[in-house]
């Protein structure tokens, strides 16, 4: 039996309310939360897809699934939005997602304002679905 599956059982049985504890594969996850594990997290398996993302998308910095629809990223602003503001941008719409912050040199604005113009060197951080970020992407 694996370590965290003994420890998990252990903690429970101890009477510990919240357990997080680590799988390695969705049949060990399951594992563990049948003997009591209120959250399980992937950590491999996470770093693997975020890797892979940053390897694929040149303008990706950063990508985290919050679900298997929907997730956050950091690109770098397309050359097209340049000039634009975030409500001229229209990002909301046309790719349905939220810009959350921008990060500018050396302070990051949050919650941006519709008026804020996109800059050269702006990293946009966006929550949406994974197809509305894929088209993001391929924004020139």
């Amino acid at each position: 039996m694996q370590a965290n599956v003994l420890t998990t059982l252990l903690l429970k049985d101890m009477g510990v309310t919240h357990i997080v504890a680590k799988a390695r594969n969705e049949l060990h996850g399951k594992m563990l939360k049948k003997i009591g594990a209120d959250r399980v997290v992937y950590p491999e398996r996470d770093m693997g897809q975020r890797v892979a993302h940053n390897l694929v998308s040149t303008n990706v910095l950063d990508y985290i699934e919050l679900s298997p629809n929907l997730s956050l990223v950091e690109i770098n602003a397309p050359q097209s939005l340049i000039g634009k503001s975030l409500a001229e941008a229209n990002l909301r719409a046309k790719y349905e997602m939220n810009v959350v912050a921008i990060k500018r040199a050396d302070k990051i604005i949050v919650p941006p304002h519709p008026s804020d113009k996109i800059t050269a060197e702006d990293v946009l951080i966006v929550v949406g679905g994974i197809e509305g970020l894929q088209r993001l992407e391929e924004l020139e």
